[in-house]
């Protein structure tokens, strides 16, 4: 490899520096780098992107090329082609060099680390919890059942309502750069729980607890009607991005949830996303909330966006 077959911009949003410079997916990763690179560094990444992968067609020659041009990961960055993800990147930068106005202003996405705006819980007790499973699947039995009977309907349902006894506190935590300082602790009697699907053979579909912790006390009064209008959201968001199922970074939230979703249910959650945001700004953070998400960044549209991207633009079998 020689040095003017070097891709800086690709090494940096998903190469071997990766590590250094963070982000929630791959797509915002390159779109902040094409923020800060001056025009002729694009065209130069264009021109090596163009150059280093002419005539190439099967899986093993991109990846072998993309990781000559300093992408750090085994395995595509978006999706499960290199292929189809290549194809991607090659359209952005074009795109980027032909029409600058599609690159976001410097700083439209926010440096890493940024702060995720995080609710947790902590539950009375091991009992309060099983109080609550009971009682919220024994009450959306109707709900349980048919999400069983519809294998596209993803493989986690949230459910989400008042339990009649403590369950826990809620804790509210300040999104600082470092660290997580508690803002405040409130008693609840109000519970979410998140079924994940089982194969069970013979036996049809089942289903185990995946998650169950302390809800909010209150509620949008709307929230109900938002959860019924947007099922698959409420189960993406709810299902892998809820207090109990947090990862130290949400953006593995996402991946896991991508890929281990199946493309029917993924499609009913991109279908949902333009409608979740059509709300203004209060609206829809009040929605999210109300949908079971429990981390969000603070570019929560421009996420969402991008998550709708990322399940329509690539396969994720």
């Amino acid at each position: 490899m020689t040095d003017d077959l070097w891709d800086e911009l690709l090494t940096t949003a998903v190469g071997v520096d990766a590590d250094l410079l963070a982000a929630t997916s791959p797509r915002e990763a390159v779109e902040r780098e094409l923020s800060r690179s001056r025009p002729e560094d694009v065209a130069r990444s264009l021109d090596v992107w163009c150059r280093a992968t002419a005539g190439v067609s099967t899986e093993e020659g991109m990846r072998s090329v993309a990781h000559d041009l300093g992408a750090g990961t085994w395995d595509p960055p978006d999706g499960s082609s290199w292929l189809a993800w290549a194809a991607w990147y090659g359209e952005r930068l074009r795109q980027a060099v032909d029409d600058p106005a599609t690159i976001l202003p410097r700083g439209a996405v926010p440096e890493w680390p940024y702060p995720w705006r995080v609710r947790d819980s902590a539950a009375t007790s091991g009992s309060s919890l099983r109080r609550a499973v009971h009682v919220l699947v024994e009450r959306h039995r109707d709900d349980v059942a048919a999400w069983l009977a519809d294998p596209a309907a993803g493989t986690r349902l949230h459910l989400v309502g008042e339990t009649g006894a403590v369950v826990g506190q809620v804790v509210r935590t300040v999104p600082l750069r470092s660290g997580r300082a508690v803002a405040s602790g409130v008693r609840t009697t109000r519970a979410a729980v998140v079924l994940r699907r089982l194969d069970a053979g013979d036996a049809g579909p089942a289903h185990e607890v995946a998650a169950v912790h302390a809800a909010e006390p209150r509620e949008d009064p709307r929230a109900a009607a938002w959860r019924r209008e947007l099922p698959a959201l409420t189960s993406f968001l709810g299902g892998w991005f809820n207090a109990a199922d947090l990862d130290d970074e949400p953006g593995w939230d996402e991946q896991r949830a991508l890929r281990s979703e199946p493309a029917a249910f993924l499609d009913r959650v991109a279908a949902e996303v333009p409608r979740l945001l059509a709300r203004d700004e209060v609206e829809l953070r009040a929605a999210v909330d109300a949908l079971g998400c429990y981390a969000e960044p603070p570019h929560l549209r421009r996420w969402l966006e991008w998550t709708s991207w990322r399940i329509q633009r690539f396969d994720w079998g």
